[in-house]
């Protein structure tokens, strides 16, 4: 499953990483998120622990990319990347950039999007500022949700992360401010539509603690699944229709014995066992779903995100 964020450089995107992995980040017990990148490891725990001392990253204008595996009670369940969009293209960018065109086809491509919002920026925002900070922003966003064919009754999750809610002891000011409402046009889109699900909510990463990371995260899982389990089960089934017709040849198996090496027979089980293990892991993270939504709802109920 993939899973892009973008965001202005310095919207926050790292801090959030470190945060979600400082939280969330090989747990064994109850719902986490695992990668085997030791170098990404030591990288997002460096961050944290820096924050927890009020030493915040600079902004970056890298591209990252993370492999996660969604991990649950010591099982690794799927696999998602998680791909950082370079921030300065957003400010670079016209619309008939190779930038530009490249965010339509990563957002086109992705299986969920969520969009960071810098809080100190969407604050001190005027309606012109606003315009000239997201358009392009927003255009790519609506230029590739057009372009998506998505399952009957399956939606492609945006959520909306208004990042550095530390610094306001009331939210009113981020869910009034100027920037804010530049996107509500979108916002009325997405609800009156049957294409896209959407979600705001304000998260923390500070010193004086990590809050709310998890539901992006949450949200994204629960509504693009769905889309992502039936591409992945359309393969899966050509995969085996695949090795169903495969009659590996009796020379190949002899000179496998003469020579050594793996037979096309040996690697046919091994990857059909694969196939299966994947399926398993599908229908499990499905009879999950009821779970997520009372999750979603709770979140919701408690006024930690809006869903629209």
């Amino acid at each position: 499953m993939d899973i892009l964020m973008i965001g202005h450089s310095r919207s926050g995107k790292t801090s959030y990483m470190a945060g979600l992995y400082k939280e969330f980040g090989n747990k064994e017990r109850g719902i986490g998120i695992w990668t085997s990148d030791s170098s990404k490891q030591s990288k997002l725990k460096r961050i944290a622990d820096n924050i927890s001392r009020g030493i915040y990253p600079t902004g970056t204008d890298i591209a990252s990319e993370y492999d996660f595996w969604l991990q649950i009670d010591n099982r690794l369940v799927i696999p998602f990347n998680w791909y950082d969009y370079r921030g300065g293209a957003l400010s670079e960018s016209s619309k008939t950039s190779r930038d530009a065109q490249k965010l339509i086809e990563k957002i086109e491509n992705a299986d969920a999007l969520i969009v960071f919002l810098d809080g100190e920026k969407i604050v001190k925002d005027t309606d012109e500022d606003a315009e000239d900070d997201y358009e392009i922003l927003l255009w790519a966003i609506q230029k590739a949700v057009s372009r998506k064919h998505l399952g009957s009754g399956h939606y492609f999750p945006i959520s909306f992360v208004i990042t550095k809610g530390d610094l306001y002891s009331d939210y009113s000011p981020l869910y009034d401010s100027d920037g804010l409402e530049y996107f509500t046009p979108f916002f009325k889109t997405i609800r009156d539509g049957n294409t896209v699900a959407g979600m705001i909510s304000i998260c923390e990463v500070a010193k004086t603690g990590v809050y709310n990371v998890f539901a992006p995260l949450l949200f994204s899982l629960y509504y693009g699944m769905p889309e992502y389990k039936g591409k992945r089960m359309d393969a899966i089934n050509k995969e085996i229709d695949y090795y169903n017709t495969l009659y590996p040849n009796i020379l190949d198996d002899i000179l496998t014995t003469i020579f050594g090496g793996t037979s096309d027979r040996e690697l046919a089980r091994k990857s059909l066992q694969k196939i299966e293990e994947e399926k398993q892991n599908l229908e499990y993270l499905e009879s999950m779903s009821k779970d997520m939504w009372d999750a979603l709802n709770s979140l919701a109920d408690n006024n930690h995100i809006i869903k629209f």
